[in-house]
């Protein structure tokens, strides 16, 4: 009769000579004697654990970790690529911060752990509740061991299914970064070369094209002791007739003080400055501060995110209109960029008029003509398909190249629309196996409800469009109501036409213009 175990034991991990390493096992097991029967059943599943070590990070000395490599068949089962953290607590009430311990512990450890899921055994009795909250929405997956036992090594592997299976890694709500993030490698290199250059670069596309989750990453992978990156969201300021300068103005200088507190840096300067300190003001200490940064070589990059609401066309003329304190305050930046060697600024939104505007609010526009412009564009195909298969694993989850390919061509690569039709498709994939595949059927089985779900989205983007683009609105509507208008009008407003062939809702077919994809879906 074959053991349960045996059809996962294929590509089974050799066990350690390494005496030491057997030592620290064996120092392991005695503190935690549950480890014996967790490494019986890594055995049984041709799995082993290959490194083990006390917790060293928030206080916690009495916990322990140790690595796991499972064998070939449980990572390509599971999508599992890397050593595994397995985390043992003493504790009877296991606390959040034994959990924030063992990601940190990842992060700081000198080996190549997987990022996003740790098992941890505490003999707490609510440990699988706690987990379970604890996990609810984050970034982290944490699985409890307290129902794997050695007596049926395949509950180790139900536990994996019931946990992974249950994931739904392309559903975002917030900004990916790190290992959830894909695509966008020359954009990231231009912007990098931007800030390192201290260029001042402007990021345009469409809503939920993922701009934010670019500044994101870029922060992400830039930030070190030596750059200082401060990220803000305009979306919260008044937006004109209403002035958002002096709001903005404090929220600036609350962050800077922020992070140059938590770097033990003088802040005396920013936190004398008034609630209703004006831009001149906030000039001065800004350029006081940057100038004591200067001294110890640390780089200031200051990210406006959604500058959209600086610039609502439908509301106010962005060219006349009674609101100079926007192009004032954009003119302290450019002069603090051009003043200091450590500063520099990015902004990004959907509507470029901040970038190419000659003149903003009355006044010459002080970043016409002088700020790099970037457009977000929609996943090739090649990008597209790295996001699907490399989170497609992680889930467990084959996707054959029918269904890559029927995922590219229903949202024309969107990145929210993509995450969203590929969530879709997931839900509706059973839980009960042990193996999971999309078909090109799966996907265009779930096309009808998936377009419903998103049609609201899809209304705001346009709406969104519209808003801050009135001309480019009006050329949409020629184009899917009056085609044959549509070229006179395209001919008298030429830079309209190339912001939505830059957003990626037109194209051009080599006759003329066609909607693409997103605009399909409407």
């Amino acid at each position: 009769m074959t053991h349960p175990s045996s059809g996962w034991t294929a590509g089974a991990v050799r066990p350690t000579s390494n005496p030491k390493l057997h030592e620290a096992l064996r120092r392991l097991e005695r503190q935690f004697p549950i480890v014996e029967d967790h490494r019986l059943i890594l055995e049984q599943l041709g799995s082993q654990m290959v490194y083990t070590q006390r917790s060293e990070v928030n206080g916690l000395r009495d916990c322990h970790w140790a690595l796991v490599r499972f064998s070939g068949a449980i990572e390509l089962a599971f999508g599992l690529t890397r050593e595994v953290m397995f985390f043992y607590s003493p504790y009877a009430d296991l606390q959040i911060r034994e959990f924030e311990a063992a990601k940190t512990a990842i992060k700081m450890a000198r080996r190549d752990i997987t990022p996003d899921i740790i098992f941890i055994w505490s003999p707490d009795p609510r440990a699988r509740q706690k987990l379970d909250d604890w996990s609810q929405g984050g970034r982290v997956l944490a699985i409890p061991l307290a129902n794997a036992t050695s007596s049926s090594p395949v509950s180790l592997i139900s536990v994996l299914r019931d946990y992974i299976y249950a994931r739904d890694l392309f559903y975002e709500s917030t900004p990916v970064r790190g290992d959830s993030f894909f695509g966008r490698r020359q954009l990231l290199r231009s912007l990098r070369d931007d800030v390192t250059s201290r260029r001042v670069a402007g990021l345009f596309g469409l809503r939920k094209a993922g701009k934010t989750s670019v500044l994101t990453q870029l922060a992400e992978t830039m930030q070190d002791s030596k750059r200082m990156i401060i990220l803000r969201d305009l979306e919260s300021l008044p937006s004109p007739p209403e002035d958002p300068i002096p709001g903005l103005i404090r929220d600036l200088v609350a962050d800077l003080i922020d992070q140059l507190g938590i770097r033990h840096f003088d802040v005396t300067g920013l936190r004398q400055l008034s609630r209703d300190a004006d831009l001149s003001e906030f000039r001065r200490a800004v350029q006081s501060t940057l100038r004591s940064l200067a001294l110890r070589e640390v780089d200031v990059v200051l990210m406006l995110d959604e500058i959209e609401y600086l610039t609502p066309s439908d509301r106010i003329d962005i060219e006349e209109g009674a609101m100079p304190s926007i192009a004032q305050f954009l003119g302290v930046l450019r002069s603090l960029v051009q003043e200091n060697g450590n500063f520099t600024f990015v902004v990004s939104g959907l509507t470029s008029a901040i970038v190419e505007s000659g003149r903003l609010y009355g006044r010459p526009n002080p970043l016409f003509s002088w700020a790099k412009t970037h457009y977000l564009s929609p996943f090739d195909r090649g990008e597209a398909d790295e996001l699907a298969v490399s989170l497609g694993g992680r889930m467990g989850i084959e996707i054959e190249q029918g269904a890559l390919q029927a995922f590219f061509e229903a949202t024309g690569g969107h990145a929210f629309l993509y995450r969203s039709l590929a969530s879709n498709v997931v839900q509706t994939l059973p839980v009960d196996v042990f193996q999971r595949r999309v078909t090109r059927g799966d996907v265009l089985r779930a096309l009808g409800s998936w377009k419903r779900s998103v049609a609201g989205n899809l209304s705001e983007m346009l709406n969104h469009v519209r808003r801050y683009y009135p001309i480019e609105g009006i050329l949409l509507d020629a184009l899917q109501d009056e085609p044959e208008a549509f070229d006179d009008l395209a001919n008298e407003y030429p830079l309209a036409l190339q912001h939505l062939i830059n957003l990626g809702l037109i194209q051009e077919d080599g006759r003329g213009y066609e909607t693409t994809t997103v605009l399909s879906l409407v």
